[in-house]
């Protein structure tokens, strides 16, 4: 049956997106015609420069000497987004948060979307960074993550022991920039056409989505774009707010 699309563009580290995907989720729930309406997820790694194996350091130290400030002051920025994350039901937990190179978890959403896993996948994969405290760069979490949705461990161990995948994120990532000018995350395009830059609140993404389906009814995918809404979101150098 052919749907409408909903692409998104973001990476497990950003902290808006994990409360975005519950505030779109919200909307969808509200939508009568969610089963016409398909989530296509992309990548966007935000910190590539991570090394593979978890910092040694806590994610208040981690950015207070990326950006230049004090883990006082870090501590302080995160107390709204904690709170935002509570009214959505996510419990954020920043004190005990591993900061880790996100490359192999977003490769293995890629390999959870051949299997129409993916969105199952982002969730699995933001609850244990951001709530449960877990290494997402650590082999051993992806292969019980992937099992966790579905996935077969053997296939999950075949994509970590290749490149699978890399080129594509790259792709993602140089599209997104490219030809829809993406500055923050998460990034979301519907139709082909209206575009969402961060996290808003979900009666909004509700209109939206009415819009942009209303729109794919009559005339199908779009070929032009339309208005860009921003949002609460995290920008490609990696700063949140």
């Amino acid at each position: 049956m052919d749907k409408m699309k909903i692409e998104i563009w973001s990476d497990i580290a950003c902290p808006y997106c994990y409360i975005g995907k519950r505030k779109l989720e919200k909307a969808l729930a509200q939508f009568p015609h969610k089963d016409k309406v398909e989530l296509v997820w992309h990548s966007y790694e935000l910190n590539p420069e991570l090394p593979k194996k978890a910092l040694d350091k806590t994610f208040y130290q981690y950015f207070a000497e990326t950006h230049n400030t004090t883990e006082a002051a870090i501590k302080e920025d995160h107390i709204e987004l904690i709170k935002l994350a509570k009214e959505v039901g996510l419990d954020y937990n920043f004190d005990q948060l591993v900061v880790a190179n996100t490359s192999d978890a977003l490769r293995l959403i890629k390999l959870a979307k051949e299997s129409g896993l993916a969105t199952e996948a982002e969730e699995v994969l933001f609850k244990a960074y951001f709530v449960d405290s877990e290494d997402i760069s650590d082999r051993s979490v992806l292969i019980e993550l992937g099992v966790e949705v579905g996935l077969s461990q053997d296939q999950i161990i075949k994509m970590l022991d290749s490149d699978k995948y890399i080129n594509d994120i790259k792709k993602d990532i140089e599209y997104s920039e490219n030809e829809l000018n993406l500055e923050y995350i998460p990034f979301y395009l519907f139709n082909n056409k209206h575009i969402v830059q961060g996290s808003i609140a979900s009666e909004e993404y509700l209109k939206v989505l009415k819009k942009s389906y209303d729109e794919w009814e009559q005339n199908g995918v779009s070929n032009e774009r339309g208005d860009i809404i921003s949002g609460q979101s995290c920008s490609i150098d990696g700063v949140c707010s």
